[in-house]
């Protein structure tokens, strides 16, 4: 942002400085949205999809991709296991933080195995201080 001494330069910078941030938001947004690009109309891939008891406990997952945004999900017993996704294709749990998994039906199991007789723990929304 270029700001001059002058009063009426500075609220101008400072204007421009602003919605030059906000239209770049607002692209940053509907891209995200897959309002921008083929996102919007990619069909939807099927990477992965399980559903079975393992060790007492029903483990269910499906991984998608669509266009460049994969999306997954698992639960043990109906509780979410929070799952990331890692750049290499692999994944880890919230459980297994420091372990990589070649698939989302490993991941789960070995959360099972992890957790034992205890549910996983959703992770917190908000940060407060």
């Amino acid at each position: 942002m270029h700001v001059h001494e002058d009063g009426d330069d500075k609220v101008v910078g400072r204007r421009r400085f602003l919605v030059g941030g906000l239209v770049g938001a607002g692209v940053i947004a509907a891209a995200g949205a897959g309002l921008i690009g083929l996102g919007g109309n990619a069909q939807a891939v099927v990477l992965e999809e399980f559903d079975e008891l393992y060790k007492g406990r029903r483990i269910k997952g499906w991984a998608v991709a669509r266009g460049a945004n994969p999306q997954s999900e698992v639960t043990v017993d109906g509780d979410a296991l929070h799952i990331m996704s890692n750049g290499d294709g692999t994944y880890t749990t919230s459980v297994n933080h420091y372990e990589s998994f070649d698939s989302l039906r490993s991941a789960a199991r070995r959360a099972v195995e992890t957790l034992g007789d205890l549910r996983p723990e959703s992770p917190p929304t908000h940060h407060g201080h």
